[in-house]
């Protein structure tokens, strides 16, 4: 009988979700600096769908068994920097609402990269032989 990994542990419920937090405000902080354009989906080629569907295969990856909340919380991440962004200057907020819905829609790509992380990461954990 196998020893669970930690990150599999019942102490370890909510960890999915403080790293998805973390990787989606990450992509919205970062494609700035990376793309030159304040949000992400303005960013041209695929580097939006290419971070979200990459958010969520590191988070499926190290999370297996909470998958789902890493996708969670890749949404919850962007959307409190989105509205952080909004509160700071209102006068360029009035398409919040069509922002949060446009960014649920793209953070459907992290829930099935959760997915595919998390299958990777059990494929690779099975005994062969």
């Amino acid at each position: 009988m196998r020893a669970p990994l930690p990150a599999e542990g019942w102490t370890y419920v909510s960890t999915g979700l403080p790293i998805g937090l973390a990787l989606g405000a990450g992509i919205w902080l970062l494609s700035a600096s990376i793309t030159g354009r304040q949000e992400p989906w303005d960013s041209p080629g695929m580097y939006y769908p290419s971070a979200l569907l990459g958010a969520g295969l590191i988070g499926g990856f190290l999370i297996p068994g909470h998958w789902a909340e890493v996708g969670v919380g890749i949404f919850t991440g962007q959307a409190v920097v989105l509205l952080g962004r909004t509160m700071a200057d209102p006068g360029n907020g009035g398409l919040w609402p069509l922002g949060l819905l446009v960014l649920a829609l793209y953070s459907l790509l992290a829930l099935l990269g959760g997915g595919v992380g998390a299958a990777l990461r059990r494929l690779l954990r099975r005994p062969t032989g």
